[in-house]
């Protein structure tokens, strides 16, 4: 991220001078308990936090090392707005259709504190409220062949830095697909050109909440070793892990290869 003629306030060290901060939590913690954080705080995220951010993106791999990933930036300026309020427009027209069509209004949905009904308020929240988050950032990736399945390989892994960095620093964020539906409006708004393909949408900020650890699926349902369904030798979650039931189901009728020794150790405390 640049910071060529950027004004630094009065007394302030330039960011040409500055180091990056101090990380607020290891690697591995980082990487267990960063969650989509969509609540933020009414506060914006200075420009040290944002080039360390950004740096940490722009370190992640990509095909040949030819880094296509570009990174629009909006944070408070007419643009910036404009293109807040058409994200949260198109968010709401992809969540109401999803709520629906999920049925979270229905069974388990019905049940105030439920998984379910959790995250319908965290989605209903986070969408209407999207035009404000103090950061929204464009993931972009310049294409210089025909589009391929694979291409995403050098764009995500530069998200996920994103968002990784975000965590050690104290801030959070989600990513999203909402731009999909006003790409053509983003692209007038911004300049972006015709060959250079919006990744996703990424909302920035300090979170309401906080970040913890999350929930996945057990590792030994993940993770096979010498062929497909055979659970590996090393597949044990660590003591304390909780697990979500999310995610397709295990084929009907298929048998479950035995586990290795000790693989259900950790606590199986599943979502409903």
């Amino acid at each position: 991220m640049s910071t060529e003629g950027q004004a630094s306030p009065p007394g302030a060290t330039p960011l040409a001078e500055t180091p990056l901060p101090d990380d607020v939590v290891g690697l591995l913690e980082g990487m267990s308990t960063t969650r989509a954080i969509r609540r933020y705080r009414d506060e914006p995220v200075p420009p040290e936090a944002l080039r360390a951010m950004l740096f940490a993106a722009t370190r992640a791999p990509s095909g040949s090392n030819r880094q296509p990933f570009r990174f629009v930036v909006l944070t408070d300026g007419p643009k910036a707005a404009a293109a807040k309020q058409l994200l949260a427009e198109a968010g709401r027209r992809v969540w109401s259709a999803k709520k629906v069509r999920d049925r979270y209004g229905e069974g388990s949905g019905t049940v105030a504190n439920s998984p379910k009904a959790r995250m319908a308020r965290s989605m209903q929240r986070y969408v209407d409220r999207l035009d404000r988050a103090p950061v929204l950032v464009l993931p972009c990736l310049v294409r210089y062949r025909e589009p391929s399945p694979t291409e995403g390989a050098s764009i995500y892994p530069a998200c996920q830095n994103l968002l990784l960095a975000a965590r050690a620093l104290g801030y959070g964020g989600v990513m999203t697909g909402f731009q999909a539906l006003v790409e053509d409006h983003l692209r007038a708004l911004l300049g972006i050109p015709e060959g250079v393909a919006m990744a996703c949408t990424i909302t920035l900020g300090r979170p309401e909440g906080r970040h913890g650890p999350v929930r996945r699926r057990p590792l030994d349902e993940l993770v096979f070793e010498e062929s497909w369904g055979q659970p590996a030798r090393f597949a044990v979650d660590p003591p304390g892990t909780r697990h979500t039931s999310a995610g397709p189901p295990r084929s009907a009728g298929a048998a479950k290869p035995p586990l290795p020794a000790g693989a259900h150790t950790a606590e199986r405390k599943r979502e409903s």
